[in-house]
């Protein structure tokens, strides 16, 4: 089965083809063999769009903004148990530069406590979709660290 993305990509070319030619033609109408070429210059065009929209880290906000990443497939040898993490799209955000230029790298934009990744690791980014790209989480006042019989903020 071919790739919905793809699939519709190729409707659209042949459409627009028989369009400019002055015809009107339905997918149905159209023979498998230009079906088959128009779905090998959708796929090469979305190949090409997908890896164009890939920014390089270097471009990535860094200011707890989230962003979708793509790890490298390299990251971990198979044998290792963090082998997951290679190859993953994955929503990361960045925790800041600290005063002293110490970088505090990428973490997972959930809470699951990974963190400190390293640019290096991915291939690139891309916004999200109806993120607020460039624009900073706010800093809470104060933060909560629980206890085992009293939480209370501590002003940061």
């Amino acid at each position: 089965m071919t790739d919905p993305k793809v699939e519709a990509a190729a409707r659209a070319i042949c459409e627009y083809a028989h369009q400019c030619e002055g015809e009107s033609v339905q997918w149905h109408e159209i023979t498998e063999a230009l079906r088959d070429v128009a779905r090998r210059y959708a796929l090469r065009a979305i190949t090409a769009a997908d890896a164009a929209a890939w920014r390089p880290m270097s471009e990535a906000p860094k200011n707890r903004s989230p962003i979708l990443a793509k790890t490298r497939s390299d990251i971990f040898p198979e044998s290792n148990n963090r082998s997951g993490w290679n190859g993953r799209y994955v929503v990361i955000r960045h925790e800041g530069i600290l005063d002293d230029d110490f970088d505090m790298g990428w973490s997972v934009d959930a809470p699951v406590g990974y963190g400190g990744m390293p640019d290096e690791w991915f291939l690139g980014w891309q916004p999200i979709s109806g993120s607020t790209e460039g624009n900073p989480k706010p800093t809470p006042e104060t933060i909560t660290i629980p206890q085992v019989r009293n939480d209370r903020p501590i002003e940061v």
